[in-house]
């Protein structure tokens, strides 16, 4: 039977656009971009905001990196960042020799490579015009840059089931897709989950439950393995956008919030807890 209640939370971080590209660290670190006021953010565990990188926008995702390094995505394509230095190297700049306007949401895999999806940020936010080429792709962790769709709307969040078998993907506009994956890691034609207008970030716990943040109606949803909604959470912001979850029980789900005209400011990162844990999540290994 589905469960539907308002969760209380805990302020995280605070006074941003439209918060995305939620990573929880081991050391208790949570990074997080302001995708539409731009900046790249780190929240040490001591609870204060550090600026990693300023000035970059569009930046819909984050991975960690086995080499202690930050890779995140955004405008042009998708960046290895030095969290001590703060230097910036390009790792992904085009698609079949054309230049990336952005990529969203990514995530690593077993093999320490990256899956991802562009996705034209310039036609929705400078144009206001419904993107339509948006491509979902795997970078190897040797630099192998593979294809898997095209003519995605906007691609989103990502995560795998515990057994690593299916791979789980965001389409907003159509809702979760689910793949089988084969022997290669790589997946296989993609069945509808769960059809949804507005779903956005994802993670999976250690059931094999699929939680998702739909930004529309700014409600967290649970999807068991099956398919079957057990879950709405509902929490006072404008719009839910990004999870992902840590603690040192990993039943610490943090929350990205995005803000509108009416709440100004009001985008931050909000923690709730949670009665299953996450999955650990898959750092990346990408060649220098």
């Amino acid at each position: 039977m589905q469960k539907s209640w308002v969760e209380p939370f805990v302020s995280v971080a605070s006074g941003y656009s439209f918060v995305e590209a939620l990573r929880a660290a081991a050391d208790g670190s949570i990074y997080f971009s302001d995708l539409l006021g731009g900046g790249f953010y780190r929240v040490a565990p001591g609870g204060a905001v550090q600026t990693i990188v300023a000035d970059r926008k569009w930046i819909g995702g984050t991975v960690l990196d086995a080499s202690g390094a930050v890779i995140c995505s955004g405008a042009g394509g998708i960046i290895r960042i030095d969290p001590v230095t703060r230097a910036v190297v390009p790792l992904l700049t085009e698609v079949d020799g054309v230049p990336i306007v952005a990529v969203n949401d990514i995530e690593a895999d077993a093999r320490g490579g990256i899956f991802g999806g562009t996705v034209d940020f310039a036609a929705l936010f400078e144009r206001g015009e419904i993107p339509t080429n948006g491509k979902f792709f795997h970078l190897s962790s040797s630099g192998e840059l593979r294809v898997l769709r095209e003519g995605l709307v906007v691609s989103n969040g990502l995560g795998f089931s515990p057994d690593g078998r299916r791979l789980y993907h965001s389409e907003t506009t159509r809702g979760i897709w689910v793949y089988e994956l084969g022997e290669d890691g790589l997946p296989r034609s993609p069945e509808l989950f769960a059809p949804l207008e507005d779903s956005d970030g994802l993670v999976v716990d250690r059931e094999g439950a699929v939680w998702i943040a739909c930004w529309k109606s700014a409600k967290l949803l649970r999807f068991r393995a099956d398919g079957t909604l057990d879950r709405t959470v509902q929490l006072p912001f404008a719009h839910l956008v990004s999870v992902s979850f840590g603690g040192p029980d990993m039943q610490d789900l943090y929350v990205a919030t995005g803000t509108d005209a009416d709440n100004p400011g009001r985008g931050g990162v909000v923690r709730i807890r949670v009665d299953v844990p996450g999955l650990p999540v898959f750092e990346s290994r990408i060649a220098r």
